[in-house]
């Protein structure tokens, strides 16, 4: 059976596989194009592309001080959505921020429509099975608004990322808000 995946009881099922499991081979976030300070700095522009720009690029930066993250923490509350997205995304990657202690959410998103991937028909007939583990950034709307591969398994990593970005979430939700929120969200590749 080509896409047989189990799905029992309220156990959601992330995806299917093949035989040959692959090691994971793990992607590492990109460093920041520019020194840490001058992005901080940014984070305060007048253009909100270039605030957005800054808080997307420090979530290459791994360890930063208190200062980096209170500024990402008030980019939080930032105007413009795609700022709040950067902010988020670099909150949950940097080393000494923590998303979850940051945004003190009242509640986590929760899945409302989760799609099975579409296994390649090339790693199907190659027997290639394995876990692609993607970082998702769920919006504000419930919508998957970014998404990155974390552990890569090639031949897989295309389907995955198809699969994740269908699905859809209540959102998060902060001082009785909904906003945006970052996930991991594993799926699996199995030949049954």
């Amino acid at each position: 059976m080509k896409t047989g995946c189990l799905v029992a009881g309220l156990l959601l099922v992330l995806g299917c596989a093949s035989r040959p499991r692959s090691e994971p081979i793990t992607i590492p976030l990109p460093k920041p194009p520019r020194p840490v300070a001058e992005l901080v700095a940014q984070l305060a522009a007048q253009d909100a592309p270039t605030r957005a720009s800054a808080a997307w690029a420090l979530a290459g930066a791994g360890e930063v001080d208190s200062g980096v993250v209170q500024a990402l923490v008030t980019a939080l509350d930032d105007p413009s959505e795609p700022v709040r997205e950067g902010a988020t995304w670099a909150l949950a990657h940097v080393k000494g921020g923590g998303l979850r202690d940051a945004q003190l959410l009242d509640s986590p998103p929760k899945v409302l429509v989760l799609t099975k991937p579409q296994y390649p028909d090339h790693a199907f007939h190659k027997k290639i099975e394995g876990t692609v583990v993607v970082v998702i950034l769920i919006s504000s709307l419930g919508k998957v608004a970014h998404a990155e591969i974390r552990e890569s398994v090639p031949h897989l990593d295309e389907a995955a990322l198809a699969c994740v970005r269908d699905w859809l979430f209540e959102p998060a939700q902060r001082g009785g808000r909904p906003v945006a929120t970052v996930a991991q969200a594993p799926v699996m590749f199995r030949i049954y």
